[in-house]
């Protein structure tokens, strides 16, 4: 018996099933820190050559004197500030009008193409931007690691004091086009503190160590001034299960479930903060490594020669394992600046048609940076194990 050799019976009398009716996810992970901060540190970009940002540096001249002494008038400067340009971010959605206008419609149209492509181009932009807060926006140079002129200038940039190397390896001398040590001494500076072994020789391989109460508690008041404690405990899936399976069982009354009023995200609570984890969050064990997001990831580096004594890293040209990630964030003292125009607040551009096909490209854009005031007011962590 001859059959028809390009459709067979059963594919030409039987339609197939699609189910369940939904397009499943199995790609786009939770934004919850960019969530979080854009919820809670929202500052709209009015317009203006640059954002600028002005503290306080240094005292007047002060000091105690007897009768009759003759005071010193020398004026002095004690007030300066940081500067960061607007980044911008585009997700691209090209399509065929007869994709959606002929072929993907009517009954026999499962899933809309369209709506489908349009909740992947949100979702890129937001995970390209999550994973942008973790990195810097810097042209590579001495001691930075990379070449991101284009990313935002995400914390490792702000959380660093100049010499000690952050969770990438990275030296950062300026923030926000501010020498850091240099006339503003340490304002600006927070030393990167890492939790491996301090004892490795030079050569050798410092492995990642544990998170503990003591090194938790010790961060969070390295990072409080007065009244002006953190918040917020940003971390990794794994470094969180690391706080919960061998610090809660021990700290009842201390570490509890507690769900942020204004995101909803739940987390642990310490002193006046919640931790919860990132799933973009720079991990050894959950890192995004997927070369359309950034394709970044934590290992080794070694270690320099001008890092602070503070920072617990081995001696100069040892390896630091770099393992988990933690921060303490004072959020009243970080502003994501987003462009007041609705065209670059993360909104759709709408279709564009091509001039010489049937071609259509629709666009999302963002104009924004993320923007710490105070860098003393946050810790970094980092080179955390089982």
């Amino acid at each position: 018996m001859a059959y028809d050799p390009a459709l067979d019976e059963l594919s030409a009398t039987t339609l197939f099933e699609i189910y369940p009716r939904v397009c499943q996810d199995n790609f786009f992970n939770d934004v919850a820190f960019l969530a979080y901060i854009r919820d809670h540190c929202l500052a709209t970009f009015g317009g203006g050559s640059t954002m600028q940002q002005t503290f306080l540096y240094a005292p007047l001249n002060t000091n105690s004197y007897g009768i009759g002494a003759q005071f010193n008038l020398d004026k002095v400067q004690t007030i300066a500030g940081t500067r960061f340009d607007p980044k911008y971010y585009v997700s691209i959605y090209p399509e065929y009008m007869e994709n959606i206008d002929v072929l993907n419609v009517g009954p026999n149209a499962v899933f809309s193409l369209l709506s489908i492509n349009m909740a992947n181009m949100m979702n890129s932009i937001c995970a390209d931007v999550a994973i942008a807060m973790s990195l810097h926006g810097q042209p590579a140079g001495t001691g930075i690691v990379g070449n991101r002129p284009y990313d935002i200038n995400g914390w490792i940039e702000a959380i660093n004091d100049g010499v000690t190397q952050g969770w990438d390896g990275s030296v950062f001398a300026n923030y926000g086009g501010q020498a850091r040590n240099g006339a503003v001494g340490s304002t600006l500076n927070s030393i990167p503190r890492y939790c491996g072994d301090p004892t490795t020789a030079a050569a050798a391989t410092s492995p990642a160590g544990p998170i503990t109460y003591s090194v938790l508690e010790e961060a969070y008041w390295d990072a409080s001034v007065g009244r002006e404690r953190p918040d917020l405990g940003v971390t990794t899936k794994r470094a969180f299960a690391y706080i919960k399976e061998k610090i809660q069982p021990l700290q009842r009354g201390e570490l509890v479930t507690q769900q942020d009023a204004i995101w909803g995200v739940s987390g642990v609570k310490m002193n006046d903060a919640i931790i919860f984890p990132d799933d973009y969050f720079p991990s050894a064990a959950y890192g995004v490594n997927d070369p359309t997001l950034g394709n970044y990831k934590t290992g080794t580096f070694i270690v320099n020669a001008t890092a602070s004594s503070k920072s617990n890293l081995p001696v100069a040209t040892a390896v630091a394992t770099v393992g988990e990630v933690f921060l303490w964030l004072n959020t009243r003292k970080w502003q994501l600046r987003l462009s007041q125009s609705p065209r670059y607040q993360f909104g759709l551009w709408g279709f564009y048609p091509a001039q010489d096909s049937t071609k259509v490209v629709a666009r999302t854009h963002a104009a924004l940076n993320l923007v710490c005031t105070s860098p003393r007011h946050q810790k970094q962590l980092y080179g955390i194990g089982a």
